[in-house]
């Protein structure tokens, strides 16, 4: 029981957290968090229906392992974020303009791009969540019981801290918060791609360069203590990162906050024409 409720807690956390940031970053955006629930809904049913497949069917278990299944999840992912965060660069010049809510009904593609991140998010912590689980099964001394009553507790412990969180999130001051949370998913974005890079150096299609160019396990170890991992879901933090990883994710960084920049120019420029 403490075995599955650990593991849930863990990576249902992963998961609250991203989705507790997109539902704070646009809670100002009429049906963002529509979208943003209904993505993580279809996640945890995808979830759920690759569990009850992979119990099953070999080859599903051994795709769900596949570092590259991995891989390309978080760079689709990266990539939706990034045009996320520059979607929302406009709308908060929109709202520190007008304090209000917007109104982007007829905005289906920046919101449908948030349901895509949520449902990524779910499936790809999801998925090892099903894989963790799935070695608990194999145990004959665990009870089937006890591992679902333990992810029980698990999903309703990262449950509580994700509304805790979302609640205290979006105390953050109107006028300021895009701003606030398109820095913050703009690093979140960066760390994916570097995940992604480190998931395709290890099966030997991208080049690592230089393995690991420092290591900080002994002291800030993101699997055994909780602020490294926060750190390592919002910012990207890893241990032993590779020379590639680095410049991914410095390069990921320079080219959103770059095209932020220039759609902060042209609105500038749109509203002093105007």
């Amino acid at each position: 029981m403490f075995a599955s409720m650990a593991i849930v807690s863990r990576e249902g956390f992963e998961m609250v957290l991203i989705i507790t940031l997109l539902l704070a970053a646009t809670n100002q955006i009429k049906g963002a968090s529509k979208w943003i629930l209904l993505g993580s809904i279809g996640g945890v049913c995808f979830s759920v229906l690759l569990a009850s497949v992979a119990l099953f069917n070999p080859f599903i278990a051994s795709l769900l392992k596949a570092k590259l299944t991995g891989a390309i999840i978080l760079i689709l992912a990266c990539l939706l974020i990034a045009w996320t965060v520059i979607w929302m660069k406009s709308e908060g010049k929109k709202i520190g303009q007008r304090i209000s809510n917007i109104d982007v009904s007829d905005a289906t593609s920046p919101l449908f791009s948030l349901s895509l991140v949520a449902f990524l998010t779910v499936v790809r912590e999801g998925s090892e969540v099903v894989l963790f689980l799935l070695g608990l099964v194999s145990q004959s001394s665990v009870s089937v019981h006890s591992i679902v009553l333990g992810s029980a507790f698990g999903a309703l412990e990262a449950i509580v801290i994700g509304v805790l969180m979302y609640f205290g999130l979006i105390q953050v001051n109107i006028g300021k918060v895009f701003d606030v949370f398109a820095v913050i998913m703009t690093f979140l974005s960066a760390g994916m791609a570097a995940n992604a890079v480190s998931k395709l150096s290890s099966i030997g299609l991208v080049p690592s360069l230089i393995p690991q160019v420092w290591n900080t396990t002994p002291y800030f170890d993101h699997h055994s203590n909780w602020l490294a991992l926060v750190m390592h879901v919002v910012f990207g933090y890893t241990e032993k990162p590779s020379l590639m990883q680095l410049i991914v994710y410095t390069s990921t960084l320079v080219i959103i906050f770059s095209l932020s920049k220039k759609v902060n120019s042209q609105l500038q420029m749109t509203t002093q024409s105007s």
